[in-house]
């Protein structure tokens, strides 16, 4: 996965650090805040762990996965112009669950703009949302002069999204129906990039889709 567990720890660290800097006065007016914050981090991150351990996704148990090769009629043609190249798919396992996933990388003829994009169906396997319920529950936002990092949302769908201004780097990820897990990354693009693709996506359609 793209977002171990260790990153997430850290993301929710950042809930603290980010007032470190402030003004004296400020302190005592961002302490209630930044502890309520903390707290329900804290909380939601007690109860995913507890999913893991458990055999469900919240209270649903894991079904047989979508095939990675109907999750490639789900990939982009092209982005930005950007011809897509040959997918990749794979099916795993995780004791008795399968789950699956289907990627594939965009580049122009010089290598200055990248982008991939990959669709997973975890299958409802809770140990591998995890640190998505992490990521998309704690309803971080930070940004600097370097960039951001976000809870986000995508129609109804919960997400992330980051960009780093110098390295012109985007990340957009979407949990789709409880259930999909899509991430787009992009390099050398503007910092809607990623977004956008996600948006081009059928959602709707891979929400609806199960295991034929």
């Amino acid at each position: 996965m793209r977002f171990p567990v260790s990153l997430n720890i850290l993301a929710l660290c950042l809930v603290i650090v980010t007032g470190c800097g402030n003004k004296e006065e400020q302190a005592a007016q961002d302490e209630g805040s930044a502890l309520d914050q903390l707290t329900k981090s804290a909380e939601q991150m007690q109860k995913s762990m507890e999913q893991m351990q458990g055999g469900e996704q919240g209270d649903r148990t894991p079904v047989p996965p979508v095939s990675f090769k109907v999750l490639m009629t789900f990939l982009p043609a092209e982005v930005a112009g950007m011809k897509a190249q040959n997918p990749d798919g794979e099916t795993g396992t995780m004791g008795k669950w399968s789950f699956s996933k289907a990627s594939t990388s965009y580049s122009t003829d010089d290598g200055t703009k990248n982008a991939r994009v990959e669709i997973s169906d975890l299958a409802f396997i809770s140990g591998l949302y995890a640190t998505y319920n992490i990521l998309f529950n704690m309803k971080f936002s930070r940004e600097t002069t370097e960039g951001f990092e976000r809870s986000s949302k995508l129609g109804e769908y919960p997400a992330f999204e980051k960009w780093t201004t110098e390295s012109k780097t985007a990340e957009f990820t979407v949990l789709v129906a409880d259930r999909f897990i899509v991430v787009v990354n992009t390099e050398g693009l503007d910092e809607t990039a990623a977004r956008k693709v996600a948006e081009g996506i059928d959602l709707k359609k891979l929400a609806t889709t199960t295991a034929s």
